[in-house]
């Protein structure tokens, strides 16, 4: 069903990816792995493997550049990404296609919110279909709480303020 909703709109505002597809193969919940997919990165950046966030916790937010409780939240998830130095991996994954999300505006949201965590592009949000097939509708922002191993510990749906994400961390990966 999410296919539906944001497939035709992903064919309008994106570009074919280099990168090996993130297929959907299930819904993705707490106690399965995180796919294995590669993503484009914001303004040049490296490509965004999955797997390479391996070996660290991970704080993964999808985002979309017209989403009212994104734009509030990116900014507190620089602020905790900054005081959290190297002990979590931040990745925002702007969600192309979706409500007519495109790569022009997504980069200039991130510019706006001078955030400086990883960035990537999931394009035709096939990632995100992962997490937000598990609702009856579209979601955003959604975060999403990845072990050292690459275990999914929970995803969230909603919103986080700076307290509210420092104690989904400490329950997820028991840092402060």
């Amino acid at each position: 069903m999410l296919l539906l909703l944001i497939g035709p709109a992903c064919a309008k505002t994106t570009k074919a990816s280099p990168f090996p597809p993130c297929t959907p193969h299930s819904f993705t919940s707490a106690g399965k792995k995180l796919p294995d997919c590669t993503f484009e990165g914001f303004n040049g950046s490296p490509t965004l493997q999955l797997s390479s966030l391996r070996g660290k916790p991970t704080v993964l937010n999808f985002w979309a550049s017209w989403c009212i409780n994104c734009i509030g939240e990116m900014p507190d998830f620089q602020k905790v990404y900054e005081s959290l130095g190297s002990r979590v991996s931040f990745v925002g994954m702007n969600v192309l296609g979706l409500q007519g999300e495109t790569m022009g505006a997504g980069k200039a949201f991130a510019k706006r919110t001078g955030v400086h965590y990883q960035l990537a592009f999931d394009p035709g949000g096939l990632l995100y279909a992962h997490f937000y097939a598990t609702t009856a509708r579209p979601i955003m922002p959604i975060t999403v709480f990845v072990d050292a191993r690459g275990v999914v510990k929970e995803p969230h749906f909603g919103p986080f303020d700076v307290a509210s994400l420092r104690a989904a961390i400490r329950t997820n990966f028991g840092i402060t």
